[in-house]
């Protein structure tokens, strides 16, 4: 077991609270991407399903089969994604919702409750129900999305967005799935789903990265949903997505991770103008330490779970890292496993979002289940995917002033990321090849340079290849793998006097935005890099600077365009130097 202990101040100046999480291990076995908790045998204590078995609480250490188990595969995924408890076949004993692998059918799983005589038979492997033939969406979620106070699975399938009803008189019989749009989700894939109420009319829509679905006020199983296109996502979306009051202005806003695989978390502020609704986007935490107030950086936030931690009345958020979610091909892919609550606080200044470490090792999976499993009031972390199952269990305790100050996370005060406020498309003439004006001119070829990077990777690559345009020497220097504020830093030759820096760069749509600096002062404003096809910048000035003496120059990634492949890639064909009179 281990424990973190983060904090939280009530209203109280005199009352502190600590916050404890201590981690329980269920299996280090991967077998499913969720969990979920309820109780399954019926004695009041919650259970924890993981896959092929279920948990018996309070202390979690039985487990009990639900079906054969079989060991899944880390470098491929698991054929469980998704565990929902409840009593679907009306009998009175909880059974188990199962939703695999995106594209594929879900099934219930019976639970046997006891025989004739009250024997308990619950290690008999469980009935399989299959209820629907396809689940799409890496983010479906069991809610009351209709008011009927019961709940509804809210997915995608045949590339529609929709839910699946349940005849409660027999909820093992196949449910009934209803389109509400028509077919602008993936076929079996997507990231981002959410159920809440935007338009304040007491009715849940669907959220999705693209915009959200307008629930109807009359035939809501029957007729398509309006449909209103927002962008809820820099990316390609993130994971379950929420409808709340972040401001506490009366109307809904929508909190999201932005990347399932990537970076990002954010929440979108919703404005009202003359009935119109548009949302602003609010970066909680992005690709960098600088991009969140506390230096919190973690990637693939694959699911994200909305519920108040500490009890002050506002709702948190909770996610974590779903480590190897896409195996090697994340970034900080082999970074820790963390899981994180992002306390929500409201104050004259505005919102701010203030982070917990709540694990180091765990990781999350594609569901993330806040649940008091151990019934003292407070909320718990219920978790599964690569790296087990686990049950993060929560204490809450007085403790003095210092302890308190020690345990709160500190203002990031490291390197800060170029501005984009004045970023410049700036391209200029291509005459096929280079010309100087004089022989005081130095022309330095890009692939000849050994620079210096803060991450990634840099090689000459040779562009005789892209017939589209001019590369001086058919080459140019190619560095891949960065982030927003990495560096590649190019020792220049000892000039006298001052000087002209010019230079050929490459275009693409998976290049990105850069700061030129010189000496660690910056040279210019940012140069947007993305193009639709393969192609050079021309000849651009960079600015002029003192050469006495030596320098470095700096390219520093600043971000890339919306339009891009967030690839942030980098290509220097040439530098030309020249005195500024010549």
């Amino acid at each position: 077991m281990s424990i973190s202990v983060f904090g939280e101040s009530t209203l109280q100046a005199e009352d502190k609270t600590i916050h404890t999480f201590e981690t329980v291990e269920l299996t280090d076995t991967y077998f499913s991407e969720g969990a979920g908790a309820g109780d399954i045998n019926g004695d009041g204590e919650m259970d924890i399903v993981y896959g092929p078995y279920w948990f018996a609480g309070p202390d979690f250490q039985a487990k009990h089969e639900i079906r054969k188990p079989v060991p899944q595969d880390r470098n491929r995924y698991a054929d469980n994604f998704f565990s929902w408890v409840n009593d679907f076949s009306g009998d009175g004993h909880a059974d188990i919702f199962v939703v695999g692998f995106p594209g594929t059918p879900a099934s219930v799983y019976e639970n046997p409750g006891s025989d004739a005589n009250g024997k308990e038979y619950h290690d008999s492997h469980w009935k399989q129900h299959q209820v629907i033939d396809w689940v799409s969406n890496e983010s479906p979620q069991l809610v009351d999305i209709v008011g009927d106070e019961r709940p509804e699975l809210v997915c995608t399938r045949d590339g529609m967005y929709g839910f699946a009803t349940i005849d409660w008189k027999d909820g093992l019989k196949p449910w009934t799935f209803h389109p509400v749009s028509e077919q602008i989700a993936a076929s079996r894939f997507g990231h981002g789903l959410g159920v809440g109420d935007i338009n304040g009319d007491g009715l849940n829509d669907i959220l999705f990265a693209g915009g959200w679905l307008e629930q109807p006020s009359k035939s809501a199983t029957t007729t398509r949903w309006r449909r209103h296109e927002i962008k809820f996502s820099t990316a390609y979306g993130g994971a379950e997505m929420f409808a709340y009051d972040v401001d506490g202005d009366g109307d809904n806003d929508v909190i999201t991770s932005e990347a399932a695989h990537d970076f990002g978390l954010s929440w979108y502020e919703q404005i009202r103008d003359n009935g119109q609704i548009t949302f602003q986007q609010h970066l909680i935490m992005g690709s960098h330490p600088a991009e969140n107030r506390y230096g919190v950086l973690f990637s693939e936030l694959h699911s994200v779970a909305l519920s108040d931690i500490d009890g002050d009345g506002l709702k948190d958020i909770v996610t974590g890292k779903t480590y190897w979610s896409h195996h090697r091909q994340s970034p900080m892919w082999d970074a820790g496993a963390v899981v994180y609550w992002f306390k929500l606080e409201r104050s004259e200044q505005g919102v701010n979002w203030i982070p917990y470490r709540a694990a180091s090792d765990t990781g999350i999976g594609r569901q993330v289940n806040v649940v008091d499993v151990n019934h003292d009031d407070l909320p718990d972390i219920v978790l599964g995917g690569m790296k087990g199952g686990h049950v993060l269990l929560h204490r809450a305790t007085s403790v003095s002033q210092a302890v308190w100050d020690a345990a709160q996370p500190k203002l990031y005060d490291g390197p800060k990321l170029p501005s984009l406020e004045n970023v410049s498309r700036k391209r200029g003439p291509k005459s096929g090849g280079i010309r100087l004006a004089s022989g005081n001119a130095n022309l330095i070829e890009g692939e000849a340079l050994k620079p210096e990077v803060s991450a990634g990777a840099v090689r000459s690559q040779s562009m005789s290849g892209f017939g589209g345009d001019h590369w001086s020497g058919d080459a140019q220097l190619f560095w891949t793998g960065a982030t927003r504020g990495d560096t590649l830093t190019i020792d220049l030759p000892e000039l006298a006097g001052s000087v002209k820096l010019e230079a050929i760069l490459t275009c693409a749509r998976d290049y990105g935005i850069v700061q030129f600096l010189i000496d660690d002062e910056t040279l210019g404003d940012p140069i947007d890099l993305y193009e639709s096809n393969v192609e050079t910048t021309g000849r651009i000035s960079l600015g002029e600077f003192s050469a006495a003496g030596s320098h470095r120059l700096r390219v520093q990634i600043a971000g890339a365009n919306p339009r891009a492949k967030q690839s942030m890639m980098f290509g220097l064909d040439c530098l030309i130097i020249r005195p500024v009179n010549d």
